[in-house]
């Protein structure tokens, strides 16, 4: 429709320059040539317009396709804020969880510690001893060795042997009773004495042996020594 404007506008300008005063007529090759100047022109005017109507439709499309990402990205963040506001709920949940179990692990402790206690067995009883009887708490079971091969046997009389024990390491405040028995590789089966025992204090005793043949060394060379077992307080 443009274009036919286009002509019937040129075309009236031909007639208009045919006509003009003075009766002079214009070439009909000049007229020509204006004719075509026009029509290139026009053409050259419409598809700057095709250009430019193109480029308005692609920008079209692109915002529209930029707003569709927007409004996607706007619910992905929507998504991960109320994602956020749960892992934000699950731990303060599991703060208060853990301060409710704390606090019921005190209760439980201190409930535990309101109940009556039952009284607790003693380990160690002593029924009777060389002096009074103390509080049951500081009754103590002290054992040990003279160690064979290094039991310090001292020769005695012509037939016999004897050594004195330390038991300072017990910790005695009163003598204790002390049991005792001859430990050994051989021979001491035949020896009396082992059960024998003499001049005990809080920290040492004596054993005397029958015993022909541990004298000189020989006890120690069939490892003869004395093993025991104390009983008595310690405060």
């Amino acid at each position: 429709m443009g274009f036919t404007k286009f002509l019937v506008v040129s075309l009236a300008i031909v007639l208009a320059s045919a006509g003009r005063k003075g009766g002079s007529a214009v070439p009909v090759e000049e007229l020509r040539e204006l004719l075509v100047s026009s029509m290139q022109t026009t053409i050259a005017l419409t598809a700057l317009v095709e250009q430019q109507t193109q480029k308005i439709s692609d920008i079209t499309d692109f915002v529209d396709q930029a707003k569709e990402e927007i409004q996607a990205m706007k619910g992905t963040i929507d998504a991960m804020a109320a994602d956020d506001k749960a892992q934000k709920q699950i731990e303060e949940l599991g703060g208060k969880l853990a301060a409710s179990e704390e606090k019921m692990v005190k209760e439980m402790a201190a409930l535990k510690e309101s109940l009556p206690q039952k009284p607790r067995k003693k380990d160690v009883l002593i029924v009777s001893g060389e002096e009074e009887l103390r509080e049951p708490a500081c009754a103590r079971v002290c054992a040990g060795t003279t160690v064979r091969s290094a039991t310090n046997w001292v020769d005695y009389s012509t037939n016999g042997i004897y050594t004195d024990v330390d038991i300072s390491k017990c910790g005695f405040v009163t003598v204790p009773t002390v049991t005792t028995s001859l430990e050994g590789s051989t021979s001491h089966w035949g020896t009396t004495g082992s059960s024998e025992v003499y001049s005990v204090t809080t920290s040492i005793f004596r054993i005397y042996l029958v015993a022909p043949g541990g004298r000189g060394g020989g006890a120690n060379k069939m490892h003869w020594n004395v093993e025991w077992i104390a009983v008595g307080y310690t405060c």
